[in-house]
């Protein structure tokens, strides 16, 4: 610890130890499954301007140059929605933040489904990306708040391994029957897009209502010294039902639990001395990380065609390769509970730098760039997915939404302008341009989480304890 910084007093571990004793109950199951369930969607919705870009082009008349800003346009919402949505989660609670995320990003893929031009389908996807930004970074803090210390890292991995593993390889696969086999059902390849955009809202907008169900988290309650209200929100965890106690359960937690000195739940706190470190090492990891994810999936079925496979091959390779993303989350989430979070990212950061660069070499016939493709995307969904649990851990309660948003964020930027970059290195150097960045993308990756804390087996009390000095606080008092 910086010997300039005042230690904040120790934080009470009541909420952990609660949490630690009763392990994984069946109302925690619950709230999994509906948070993951809108991350499901989520992904169907970030993968649907890649694979649909083919038809985007032949209906709208519009170039790779235009393709490619309406993605950034999603990724420059979901940059805003970041912002939005973990401020909203600090200040107001992490359910009130989710449920609006989602609501937002379905909305506005119902409007991009009845888009007459080109403008109007780019302005409803920035409006989806307004709603896409916040619902996994918010959801990821929210479980990390609600279940056991131990068992923490691999639960946050599983919504991954849902979202970014399952929904990533079944996207591909929606994606090739709607837009192969049953477009002509659809109205043919002028009007399949219009319906898969109606066929990824819709469900969405049914997640909404379950997500009413979901408690608010007893260490954001806690900050805002509402005692009581984490009570009833720590005895629903530890039961068997989200079904909230008749009666306000007297409860483990006093007015002796209430966080004594906090950062300001405010999103500039991300960049306070105390955790400035822990911003800039994160926040360097998830632009390479996720930039290069954005880039391999919205480039690639892109990149396929013009190498001279048709759009239901390029469709149906990268629904294979994506294998290696349900692989690489599930490989993620058995790392999380058994290596630190500093040797999973550098480890598949290093193995990715290599597998990118052996792409860029070798990858000349369809079972190399199907091998290849797989396990570049194995080792992509394995850094990403640790970093997804990294992050919520590196921040105090009252800026986590803010900080997972924010250093998220920052790889949301990369998203915007990577592809960018990727489209002309390829139009100058072929494939071998697209993965020679993404290597080096990956090393500088390596690089940056060798200056982040290791997180693992601490609760996130421990992790924050010294985080939040006089100096960063303004008024040191409870709440």
């Amino acid at each position: 610890m910086n010997p300039l910084q005042t230690p904040a007093p120790s934080l009470s571990g009541t909420v952990a130890a609660t949490l630690d004793r009763a392990g994984f109950t069946r109302a925690q199951f619950w709230v999994l499954m509906i948070i993951l369930a809108g991350m499901f969607f989520d992904t169907l919705e970030q993968n649907s301007v890649g694979a649909m870009g083919t038809n985007l082009k032949l209906a709208l008349g519009i170039s790779d140059a235009q393709l490619t800003l309406v993605n950034t346009a999603t990724v420059l919402g979901g940059l805003v929605g970041r912002l939005l949505g973990g401020w909203l989660a600090d200040r107001y609670g992490r359910r009130l933040s989710l449920s609006f995320n989602l609501l937002v990003y379905s909305l506005g893929g119902l409007v991009s489904a009845v888009a007459l031009n080109y403008e109007m389908l780019l302005a409803s996807r920035f409006v989806v990306g307004i709603g896409l930004g916040g619902e996994f970074t918010i959801g990821i803090a929210m479980l990390s708040e609600m279940v056991a210390t131990r068992r923490r890292g691999a639960l946050v991995a599983v919504l991954n391994v849902g979202s970014g593993g399952v929904g990533n390889f079944l996207s591909y696969g929606l994606f090739f029957l709607l837009l192969g086999p049953l477009a002509p059902a659809l109205g043919g390849d002028g009007l399949a897009w219009r319906w898969t955009f109606v066929l990824l809202a819709a469900p969405a907008l049914l997640v909404v209502v379950y997500r009413r169900r979901l408690p608010e988290t007893p260490r954001f309650l806690l900050s805002k010294g509402r005692v009581d209200d984490a009570n009833r929100s720590l005895a629903i965890l530890t039961s068997s039902s989200l079904r909230p106690p008749a009666s306000t359960p007297s409860g483990p937690l006093t007015t002796d639990d209430i966080p004594v000195r906090q950062l300001r739940s405010s999103p500039a706190a991300v960049f306070a001395r105390s955790v400035r470190a822990r911003t800039a090492a994160i926040g360097t990891a998830s632009w390479m990380a996720f930039g290069a994810q954005v880039t391999l999936n919205f480039l690639m079925p892109t990149l396929l065609v013009q190498r001279g496979y048709s759009i239901s091959e390029s469709l149906l390779f990268t629904m294979i390769m994506n294998s290696g993303s349900l692989l690489g989350a599930c490989a993620a989430a058995l790392l999380a509970g058994r290596v630190g979070r500093r040797v999973a990212v550098g480890g598949a950061g290093v193995l990715g730098c290599l597998t990118a660069v052996a792409f860029a070499v070798f990858a000349d016939s369809t079972p190399l760039i199907l091998v290849l493709g797989a396990l570049l995307q194995f080792f992509t969904m394995i850094t990403n997915t640790t970093l997804a649990v990294w992050s919520p851990e590196l921040y105090p309660t009252a800026i986590r939404g803010s900080g997972t948003s924010i250093v998220n964020g920052i790889g949301n930027i990369a998203g915007a302008v990577m592809p960018f970059l990727a489209v002309a290195l390829f139009a100058r150097y072929d494939m071998a341009g697209v993965f020679g960045m993404v290597a080096v993308m990956y090393a500088l990756l390596v690089a940056a989480s060798r200056f982040a804390p290791e997180t693992r087996g601490s609760s996130l009390e421990e992790i924050n304890e010294n985080v939040a000095p006089a100096a960063d606080t303004g008024t040191p008092s409870r709440r």
